[in-house]
């Protein structure tokens, strides 16, 4: 027994685990915690048991009124107490036609976090089939995707391997595809390169003297000489004529043997495209080429995307708007075929994104305008954007370290380099920051009049990132109607930021 004598000593204890559990703008430790605090309280007093029970009835009843941050927290939490209690719960208030769209959503999440701490097989044995609804779909790679029906797919997977993948001919293949030849470029840079030389030469030696009289020698030389040179090359013009013609003949008779060579190197590639393909499609087709051949386990994702990687970063076009098109067409990608598996998607995206493969901006832009049964509301979609949010304040902390630690030993070309990093990174904060909040800004707009219930978890999304990240984002957030597209528009909306700013 705990070695307190005071009647209400159990309770009291229970509701300051749940309180610090649930602190706004977040709890100073993981859920994970407070729950094994909970259980091991539990198995040291019997009597407990109980009244963590009804604490958590009384959440439940109060599900709908609680802050989206607590909301989540309380669905993770759930979800192990469901685990260690083998499943077994009070199940009535989320059954029948009077739960409103709030519960049903609350224990959709409590259900999506019980999937990835067990199986979905184990869900549908062990829950009440009344409760069936709510269990997410089988975690499984998205099937019957349209790009797969090509041919030029089939193709691409035997060139896009794991292992032993041949780069030079799946880039060989990209280029057939958008009808491009790149070795063109090649070419006139090997081409250019004598003529270089040789201005390169006449230059030098015209800064030499010696070299000058030189020349003017040659010269004279040359003048004497021409007069019969002139007879020679008369009485040769006819033979050289008809050499010339010999020649002409013989190329023409290697043309037809290097195009049936060209044309069986690339015999493999299957029949021509009639038009070039978009550099987007393309840039499809190779990513779900790889997400299909890494499906299999995490570990199979990362080894295909260590040795293929490369592929996309030279496929992206250098103009920064197309590019950027580019990574947004591969995010998607990505987002659809793991679409029925959020856990896989938030492995790979962040995977992606650490290998600069996709942009933090591309991610959150297709992130937020997901549709769908969840569509941006998905845990998956929050937890990505919040780890794309985290990853950018990381770097900006890491310049300030750099920057304070180039003060302290008086380095000032590090200090100089350290400023302008801090800078630039200050800037892309600012800009992501901008970004998701005028996604969400969108989405609230978008709503209206369609979904009452998604208008106001927009808002309280916003309530919860200006609150999470106020510290660093304070200007942006004090100056939101100017920089946030839509904020001025939507009364609302910024009345949220009037109340982040006075924070």
């Amino acid at each position: 027994r705990i070695p307190v004598l005071h009647s209400q000593f159990e309770a009291v204890a229970v509701e300051t685990i749940l309180c610090q559990m649930l602190r706004l703008p977040t709890p100073p430790l993981l859920p994970l915690f407070y729950f094994r605090l909970l259980e091991s309280v539990a198995e040291k007093q019997n009597s407990m048991k109980k009244l963590i029970e009804q604490a958590y009835q009384q959440l439940l009843d109060k599900c709908s009124q609680l802050d989206e941050e607590c909301l989540d927290v309380l669905a993770e939490t759930l979800a192990y107490h469901l685990i260690h209690n083998a499943y077994q719960a009070n199940w009535s208030r989320f059954t029948g036609a009077s739960v409103d769209a709030r519960g049903q959503r609350f224990i959709r999440r409590v259900l999506e976090r019980l999937q990835r701490l067990s199986f979905h097989q184990n869900l549908i044995h062990r829950l009440p089939e009344a409760v069936h609804v709510y269990i997410p779909p089988e975690p499984l790679p998205a099937s019957g995707l349209p790009v797969v029906s090509k041919p030029q797919f089939g193709r691409m997977i035997g060139f896009l391997r794991i292992k032993d993948t041949n780069e030079k001919k799946v880039l060989e293949f990209c280029d057939w595809l958008l009808k491009r030849a790149p070795e063109e470029e090649e070419k006139d840079g090997v081409e250019s390169a004598p003529a270089e030389d040789a201005a390169a030469s006449a230059e030098a030696d015209d800064k030499d003297p010696e070299a000058k009289r030189r020349k003017l020698d040659d010269g004279s030389a040359a003048a004497g000489s021409s007069s019969a040179t002139a007879e020679k090359v008369d009485s040769a013009k006819e033979p050289d004529a008809t050499a010339e013609k010999k020649q002409e003949e013989g190329a023409k008779d290697d043309i037809k043997p290097a195009a049936a060579e060209a044309s069986t190197e690339h015999e493999d590639f299957g029949a021509a495209p009639e038009e070039p393909w978009p550099m987007e499609d393309v840039a499809e087709l190779v990513t779900f080429v790889m997400m299909q051949q890494g499906h299999k386990t995490p570990t199979h994702m990362s080894k295909m995307l260590d040795g293929n990687q490369q592929i996309l970063l030279k496929l992206r076009p250098s103009d920064a708007q197309e590019a950027h098109n580019f990574t947004k067409r591969v995010a998607r990608c990505v987002f659809e075929f793991w679409r029925a598996s959020g856990q896989r998607l938030e492995v790979t995206v962040d995977s992606l994104v650490h290998r600069e493969v996709l942009t933090p901006r591309a991610v959150v832009e297709v992130a937020l305008a997901q549709r769908g049964p969840q569509g941006s509301d998905s845990m998956s979609v929050w937890n990505i954007i919040n780890a794309v949010a985290r990853k950018s304040l990381e770097r900006s902390q890491a310049a300030r370290a750099e920057l304070a630690l180039a003060k302290k030993l008086g380095k000032e070309e590090a200090l100089e380099h350290s400023r302008k990093q801090l800078d630039v990174a200050i800037s892309e904060n600012a800009e992501l920051f901008t970004l998701i909040f005028s996604g969400l800004v969108k989405n609230y707009q978008d709503f209206e009049e369609k979904d009452a219930v998604l208008r106001t978890i927009t808002l309280q999304r916003i309530t919860s990132i200006g609150r999470k990240y106020a510290a660093f984002i304070k200007p942006l957030v004090d100056a939101a109607e100017a920089r946030i597209p839509g904020v001025a528009k939507a009364p609302e909306v910024a009345a949220v930021f009037n109340r982040l700013s006075n924070l």
